[in-house]
């Protein structure tokens, strides 16, 4: 039997139809079926798709089909056919570099009042970045990032891709990855070229 793993869900899942790309989040796997919601309430038509699902060992590119979408409050829930003709790849879209640098996490959920959340990273490339911290972030969060690369301020929406216990010290922390959602592409080209020029020893 197939291992089907990568497909859990608050894992992140990139549709494409044609140039276009919008990310989901899996809600639900059931019946050779998978539930996706947008935040973006965007309306998507019925049709093939390309799929990209990024798990923690890599990302899963594949084929599916677009069955359904209904209206949930502010989201909009997708049912998409089970993936076929899956590839599975363990390099990143984009390098990626343990560049450790501070940055803010704006977290909002529902109606509360935004958090802030002030950490620093454990690595980062030109589309995200992972951390280590206390708190939990779920999928149905909204978050900002202002990230400071360099001197360089950064700023941009982004989006949950897994949060994940981890044991540190006899106690459990959480390992983050968020996808940045709006950078700009000056942006992106300047964290590229600061994990191009990354060393490791000049952190030793």
């Amino acid at each position: 039997m197939k291992d089907y793993s990568f497909l859990k869900p608050s894992n992140k899942l990139e549709i494409k139809i044609g140039e276009e790309s919008h990310f989901c989040t899996i809600y639900y796997v059931e019946n050779e079926e998978i539930t996706v919601f947008l935040d973006t309430g965007k309306d998507l038509p019925e049709c093939e798709i390309e799929i990209n699902i990024y798990a923690q060992d890599g990302i899963y590119n594949a084929k599916s089909k677009i069955l359904s979408g209904n209206c949930l409050g502010e989201k909009v829930f997708y049912k998409l056919a089970f993936p076929t003709n899956i590839k599975h790849s363990q390099r990143r879209e984009y390098l990626r570099a343990d560049i450790e640098a501070p940055f803010h996490l704006f977290i909002k959920e529902g109606e509360e009042k935004p958090f802030l959340l002030e950490s620093v990273t454990k690595n980062i490339c030109a589309k995200g970045l992972c951390f280590i911290s206390d708190r939990l972030i779920t999928s149905y969060s909204n978050l900002s990032v202002e990230l400071l690369v360099d001197g360089r301020m950064v700023k941009t929406h982004a989006e949950l891709v897994w949060s994940n216990p981890v044991r540190m010290e006899n106690t459990f922390k959480f390992m983050t990855a968020l996808t940045f959602t709006d950078i700009s592409k000056t942006d992106m080209d300047f964290i590229a070229q600061q994990c191009r020029d990354f060393k490791p020893e000049e952190t030793a």
